[in-house]
């Protein structure tokens, strides 16, 4: 695709069952991954009728191919990541005649830092937002302000050693501060001017001893709501042992499609 005066390039993945107009998943991969096509995703995707996209990030000032989030290495990237996802929606749902309304994002890890920075930034640019082992930066959570509410849903393990659950406020890592992750999304149900939460807790598949904590932020105003999984003991991972990740996004949006 051309955007602005370089070529960007994405991948799709159109199941069968995905009709005209059909709804349609961007997924952002992490800090210079190569992991850009989940089958699971694929999988889930399809058992809901959803389209999914797979962009390419551009390269920051090591050659990584990332996202803007304000890393120390993104100083030489286009700030303005609300046009190029603009442009992509554009170009990816007049071509393959997919809804323009019905559209979301999930991220893994740098994808999922992106979901926060868009809730902030460009928040109407999808109807809901998935993150995964992603972060708010305390730049963005002390310089811009939240306005429009979001659905969101953030899943996150609890001994993550890259996107730590606690927080970074020191930067030991060299991503920049950031904030605790039961933070940034408590201030997202904040905006969103929930007013109940309510906690469940379920035993992890592969170690009954840890479970997965969900905390659900409800009973907002305009209806939308702030889910958080909480994988005990888990890693910076997209945590498809241990849990049903695709899936459980996949059902998050499909909550709030425009029938």
């Amino acid at each position: 695709m051309n955007y602005k005066d370089t070529v960007r390039t994405y991948s799709m993945h159109i199941p069968e069952t995905a009709v005209e107009g059909a709804p349609l998943i961007v997924y952002t991969h992490g800090y210079g991954s190569r992991a850009r096509w989940r089958e699971d995703l694929n999988e889930a995707a399809a058992r809901h009728g959803f389209a999914v996209c797979y962009p390419d990030g551009a390269p920051d000032s090591r050659g990584r191919d990332s996202w803007f989030v304000g890393y120390p290495s993104q100083s030489n990237m286009d700030r303005h990541e609300e046009e190029f996802f603009k442009a992509l929606l554009d170009e990816v749902c007049g071509r393959f005649s997919l809804s323009r309304e019905n559209v979301f994002l999930t991220g893994f890890s740098n994808g999922g830092d992106l979901c926060y920075h868009f809730a902030y930034t460009a928040p109407e640019l999808f109807k809901a937002y998935a993150s995964v082992s992603g972060l708010t930066f305390e730049y963005a959570y002390n310089n811009f302000r939240l306005g429009e509410p979001v659905h969101f849903l953030e899943i996150h393990g609890d001994r993550d050693k890259t996107s730590m659950w606690e927080g970074d406020h020191l930067n030991t890592g060299g991503w920049g501060p950031y904030i605790p992750v039961p933070l940034a999304v408590a201030a997202l149900a904040a905006n969103n001017r929930c007013t109940t939460v309510e906690t469940d807790s379920n035993p992890n598949p592969v170690d009954p001893q840890r479970h997965i904590i969900v905390t659900r932020y409800g009973s907002s105003p305009s209806g939308r709501e702030v889910l958080l999984y909480r994988i005990e003991g888990g890693a910076h991972t997209w945590h498809t042992k241990e849990f049903d990740t695709a899936g459980v996004l996949c059902d998050f949006f499909e909550s709030y499609l425009s029938r």
